[in-house]
């Protein structure tokens, strides 16, 4: 038989077997592993792959900016551009402009100190009218408070009714583990967006509950650290009594010492949906009693739970381990098989508990 009938190499494969193939690459690995074979699958790079850059080094900064986008045709198939370390972000889109990315889906952006340090408000503007971005994920080293960047950037996501049209999550966090005062503007005109995850290292209370509003397909909410406000005078927005996120199923919340009991109930009337919820809170909140009965009353679809006490103020005179397993201990509890674990230091001091339960029918 001839060799002709034989041949069977790499190079034969479909074009849609390639693109399979391709996908379990990203951009940087693609183009260092078969760029320049022949003439096809350069083409098929260029032109029909998707492609998602991990741009973690400064030599993977380099090869994107200057070797791979040069040579990419059809930059639609740009899908993905996720920075793990801090880069000239403003000098990268300047050179390729976010019109180079009009099929762009998920964005990352890194950056060691302040936000503004290098994110111009034009950036911004540029990238909250990309059409097709619905995953923005943005890590600074701080929130100071002078930040226009970020102030802006908050402006573009709840008030400007143009912007961010098909963003469905945000991904916003800080390094810096300390009480922050991150600030989402409001007003009056504030407009509904398609967010349906949302993750902010802090926030008032106050902004908390007049964001919501903002938020109606929201299906999972996480702030690192929210705070109430130390004047119990000051109001907090009335919701309207039918005022309810019908889709949200998970919440994750830190709150702060202030925060009492009639703040978790304000909050969990508005969650009727919720079947996973985690909390992290001060032991003043560490009563059972009244976790069975707000859970009872407005949690009724709550699968998985767990809630972390731990001592904010040393002031306070915290429970024993007994009287949190007491306090944890009713027929509720246990028809859900609650765990309870204790932290002690050296001197046996209780330093942090936690509760939990995952309740399956």
């Amino acid at each position: 038989m001839s060799n002709t009938f034989l041949r069977s190499t790499i190079e034969d494969l479909s074009v849609e077997l390639w693109c399979e193939i391709f996908e379990f690459f990203d951009a940087s690995e693609l183009y260092h592993t078969f760029d320049n074979i022949n003439s096809k699958i350069t083409s098929i790079l260029s032109e029909i792959t998707p492609l998602y850059f991990n741009i973690i080094t400064i030599r993977d900064y380099n090869f994107t900016s200057n070797v791979i986008l040069p040579k990419v045709i059809n930059r639609t198939n740009i899908k993905s551009i996720k920075f793990d370390q801090e880069f000239q972000i403003e000098e990268f889109f300047t050179r390729w402009s976010f019109n180079t990315f009009n099929q762009l889906h998920c964005l990352s952006l890194f950056y060691l100190g302040e936000m503004g340090c290098d994110c111009s408000c034009i950036l911004l503007e540029q990238l909250s009218h990309l059409t097709s971005l619905d995953s923005l994920h943005i890590r600074v080293g701080w929130i100071p408070n002078h930040d226009r960047s970020l102030r802006r950037l908050f402006q573009l996501l709840f008030i400007e009714n143009d912007a961010f049209p098909t963003l469905k999550q945000l991904v916003f966090k800080c390094n810096q583990d300390r009480i922050l005062h991150l600030q989402i503007p409001t007003t009056t005109t504030m407009k509904q967006t398609n967010l349906e995850l949302l993750t902010l290292p802090c926030l008032n209370l106050t902004d908390f509950l007049q964001m919501l509003s903002c938020v109606p397909y929201i299906r999972s909410i996480k702030v690192n650290r929210l705070y109430s406000d130390l004047d119990r005078t000051i109001s907090i927005p009335i919701l309207s009594s039918n005022f309810i996120l019908q889709h949200c199923v998970y919440l994750n919340l830190s709150f702060d010492y202030h925060t009492t009991f009639d703040d978790v109930k304000l909050l969990l009337q508005i969650f009727p949906k919720l079947n996973r919820m985690k909390l992290l809170c001060d032991y003043i909140l560490s009563n059972g009693d009244q976790w069975e009965t707000l859970l009872t009353e407005y949690c009724c679809h709550l699968r998985n739970f767990q809630i972390n006490f731990h001592l904010q103020y040393h002031f306070f005179d915290r429970p024993t381990s007994t009287e949190i397993q007491n306090s944890f201990s009713t027929i509720f509890w246990l028809n859900r098989n609650v765990e309870i674990k204790h932290d002690h230091n050296h001197n046996q001091q209780l330093l942090s508990s936690i509760v939990r339960f995952k309740k399956y029918e």
